[in-house]
């Protein structure tokens, strides 16, 4: 081989070298390219066109020469090199067309598109959801306390009403007739000495009894200090058959006795009942025993009714046979 030939054969090798590489480097540069374009879905990019005979793609200064079949913008359809190859059996292009083709960055970028826009949406609807729901289930909360909070004073009030019935039945009645008292203070009582040798028992300056031992004004006032009578009345006034002692309004009742014994009968208010008797007189029994007489029929009829409405089961006396002060109690 000559000198000439063997230099020639030099430079083509050089020449091939040079043609390889700059094939490859125009080939990474036509795939990115290409990729870019298969990404973003358009028809041209800067240095790029596409028309119906292929890709033709040129870099810098260089030329795009048709007739090369080694160019990045060949267009040679049995190539399977191109990277913007229209080869239905062709895999390897970024952009390539191929919907079997799993490799394509445009289906990638689609479907992750897709999936973040689901999410998106996924997200922003649960949101709105989980506040509605959340609203919702608040304001059914504040209507349920609500609800509970007003049924809660119904309750307190209805409690109420009931206690205050309970009150009035626990409590007497009103009575039905008119009373005739004066007041007592049972913390304020005192015994002294009047003419002819009595003794007479006085709340503050008014005069309640006379007695004509001491000894039984003494018990009398033991009595209203033990019961705490508060009123002393009276029926059928000037020179009254009956009179009755009270607590605040209601019947005096105690558990224990005043630290003596009393001198009392049993009475049965469910069982009373008035009877005319000589003289024109009028006598109010219980059962078979008799316990006040009147001159009027009136007064024996208030004198029962009295009996009836506090409930009085016991009568009893200090001094008899004309005991100077008579009580009833439950």
């Amino acid at each position: 081989m000559t000198k000439d030939e063997t230099r020639e054969e030099a430079n083509s090798d050089v020449g091939a070298t040079d043609d390889r590489e700059r094939s490859s480097d125009w080939d990474v540069d036509r795939r990115r390219l290409l990729g870019l374009a298969g990404s973003a879905g358009t028809v041209a990019l800067a240095g790029c066109t596409i028309d119906e005979d292929g890709i033709r793609i040129s870099f810098g200064d260089d030329p795009a020469d048709p007739d090369s079949g080694d160019g990045a913008g060949s267009t040679d359809p049995d190539s399977g090199d191109g990277a913007g190859s229209t080869d239905p059996d062709s895999g390897d292009g970024a952009g390539s067309t191929d919907p079997d083709s799993g490799d394509g960055d445009g289906a990638d970028d689609g479907g992750a598109g897709g999936e973040s826009g689901d999410g998106a949406d996924d997200e922003e609807g649960d949101g709105e959801d989980d506040g509605a729901d959340k609203e919702a289930g608040d304001s059914a909360d504040d209507e349920e306390e609500e609800k509970g909070s007003e049924d809660g004073a119904d309750d307190e009030e209805d409690a109420s009403d009931d206690s205050d019935a309970d009150g009035e039945d626990d409590g007497d009645p009103e009575p039905t007739f008119s009373e005739d008292c004066i007041n007592v203070d049972p913390t304020n009582l005192s015994i002294d000495s009047i003419s002819g040798g009595r003794w007479r028992i006085r709340s503050g300056r008014s005069a309640l009894l006379i007695f004509d031992e001491k000894e039984n004004a003494e018990r009398a006032k033991t009595i209203i200090e033990h019961y705490g009578f508060t009123s002393y009345c009276f029926v059928g006034r000037p020179d009254p058959p009956m009179t009755y002692w009270l607590v605040d309004g209601s019947a005096p009742s105690a558990s224990d006795s005043p630290g003596f014994s009393e001198d009392c009968i049993n009475v049965d208010p469910t069982n009373l009942s008035i009877d005319s008797i000589s003289g024109g007189r009028w006598r109010i029994r219980s059962g078979s025993s008799a316990l006040l007489i009147f001159d009027e029929k009136e007064n024996a009829e208030t004198a029962k009714a009295i009996i009836e409405h506090y409930g009085f089961t016991s009568y009893c006396f200090v001094g008899r046979p004309d005991p100077p002060m008579t009580y009833w109690r439950r």
